[in-house]
């Protein structure tokens, strides 16, 4: 997957930095660097991006991400009108890759914390309940600077590396090829089925996105997400449909076809692939908790 190179800059006398966002919209595109990022959305929803992996956000998200892996958070369309009046707020550390490649190697007592950064190699999203311990410490860092703010961020760190419930986002087999990063091919792609997913798309009409002949397109797409195009369109939908479960009136019915699913059954099929119960069964379980 492409995406464009950010450079951060800690200054001379930092090796991590904290920022609280308060945006109309997330406004990052599609990139990568070379450091750490732990990001916590306090309020906001739409579309997150890690790697190979697409899922909905909202409130009390957590995402660690690990060096040069691409990501980016789009809202959802709403934020984006004239007359939005929603705000997206986040709070974002970002620390020095050598936190994981060459300081904590040193320490014998770091061995959970190196096994976390190691596994954020491919994004890591915290449990519900991870999230709300983390909680404090992570408001806590906003007050602080200098070394009190790395044992602060170490801190949280330690908290998160004890959640076995966390999930890893991006495929095993996904990498970032460097040679490749400053490509606008697939985020054209991306910003295709994000516009049009609710809709058909046939893969003649993305192929001309990409500027590729249809069977180019789809070993293209393949060799870079390891999943088919209509793999990745149907999570896309799926998880547009678990929102709308949980947030909207609509029925199931209309959940589906709002989500790009012309055919009921189809919907319920898909859907049961990819979360292991049928959508009705889900919006109660969610519902309740």
């Amino acid at each position: 997957m492409k995406a464009l190179f950010e450079k951060i800059d800690f200054g001379k006398d930092n090796s991590l930095q904290i920022k609280h966002l308060l945006l109309a919209h997330f406004d990052a595109p599609w990139h990568y660097h070379p450091e750490y990022e732990l990001t916590y959305i306090i309020q906001s929803q739409g579309k997150r991006f890690v790697g190979d992996h697409i899922e909905s956000f909202s409130e009390g998200d957590l995402v660690l991400m690990g060096p040069n892996l691409p990501h980016f958070w789009r809202n959802d369309e709403s934020y984006y009108e004239p007359d939005n009046k929603q705000i997206a707020e986040a709070i974002v550390i970002q620390f020095d890759q050598k936190l994981g490649d060459q300081w904590l190697p040193q320490l014998p007592e770091s061995s959970t914390l190196r096994t976390l950064l190691a596994r954020a190699n491919h994004g890591l999203r915290f449990s519900e309940a991870k999230v709300e311990e983390a909680k404090p410490l992570l408001y806590n860092l906003l007050h602080l600077e200098g070394m009190p703010l790395l044992l602060g961020v170490l801190q949280l760190l330690v908290c998160l590396a004890a959640d076995s419930d966390a999930v890893m986002l991006a495929s095993d087999g996904y990498q970032l090829i460097a040679s490749e990063a400053e490509s606008e091919r697939m985020k054209r792609v991306l910003d295709y089925m994000l516009e049009h997913f609710r809709h058909d798309i046939r893969i003649d009409d993305i192929a001309s996105v990409a500027g590729m002949a249809p069977a180019a397109f789809c070993r293209y797409f393949r060799r870079r997400t390891r999943k088919s195009f209509i793999e990745y369109l149907n999570e896309l939908r799926i998880s547009h449909a678990r929102k709308l479960l949980l947030h909207s009136n609509n029925s199931v019915g209309q959940v589906g076809l709002e989500c790009g699913f012309n055919n009921i059954s189809h919907f319920h099929r898909q859907f049961k692939l990819y979360t292991g119960t049928t959508p009705l069964r889900y919006q109660y379980l969610q519902r309740m908790k």
